[in-house]
């Protein structure tokens, strides 16, 4: 078990950068031109434009609430790597409206099935991705520590989860559009997709809990 310094000490190495004001944070620069540049190319001619609008609205909320929070609680620039790396793959989905990404069609043409499998990589990618910027927030705002910051990390994934699959709902009962609907959701004749994407999320995040706490276990070991 590691004292509550040591693991103090090894966090902080992990979350470095997080406390560099923004004009001199160079690589978060970097990162936000390479993104827009994606954004925008996935912005020209998408499968469906009314899908497309529906499937950034939260994307550029997300954004804006990074960028308000950077001078009170700024993530540390793999966070934000990360962060960029899932932003990029859900920016592509929305481009091919989720269902007609190549991606999908190579999988339909070699494996015979009708529905595709990209977001399904999406909502791995999120547990996967998202769980260290998550874990930056137990460990500096909740001050958790040990074992109680894998845990609660791994609870507020899977909530995160959740709960975007409930506002999918609830958009989804606000559109008057029912095949607009139907192609947001994306179940694709799947009656368990909700299910199953949040079980992709799981296994993703329980994936990257396991490399975070190897690579904490391993950094200890070499104090020692």
């Amino acid at each position: 078990m590691l004292r509550s310094t040591e693991h103090d000490r090894i966090w902080s190495r992990l979350f470095r950068n997080h406390n560099t004001p923004f004009t001199h944070n160079r690589p978060l620069h970097i990162m936000i031109i390479v993104f827009m540049f994606i954004w925008v190319l996935t912005a020209i001619h998408p499968v469906d434009l009314k899908d497309w609008i529906v499937e950034n609205v939260p994307l550029i909320l997300f954004i804006g609430g990074l960028a308000f929070l950077y001078r009170t609680f700024a993530f540390s620039n793999l966070s934000y790597l990360l962060i960029m790396v899932f932003l990029v793959l859900h920016a592509i989905g929305a481009h091919y409206a989720y269902q007609h990404s190549p991606i999908d069609s190579w999988f339909k043409t070699v494996f015979h099935t009708k529905r595709g499998v990209y977001d399904r990589i999406v909502h791995l990618a999120f547990g996967l991705l998202i769980v260290y910027p998550t874990m930056e927030i137990t460990v500096r705002i909740m001050k958790l520590r040990s074992v109680w910051s894998y845990v609660v990390t791994f609870g507020l994934i899977m909530a995160s989860a959740a709960f975007f699959e409930i506002a999918e709902m609830l958009v989804v009962t606000l559109l008057a559009n029912p095949k607009l609907a139907a192609k947001y959701l994306g179940f694709q004749g799947d009656p368990m997709d909700t299910q199953k994407d949040m079980l992709m999320a799981m296994i993703g995040a329980i994936l990257a809990i396991g490399v975070i706490g190897f690579l904490q276990y391993r950094r200890s070991c070499k104090r020692k």
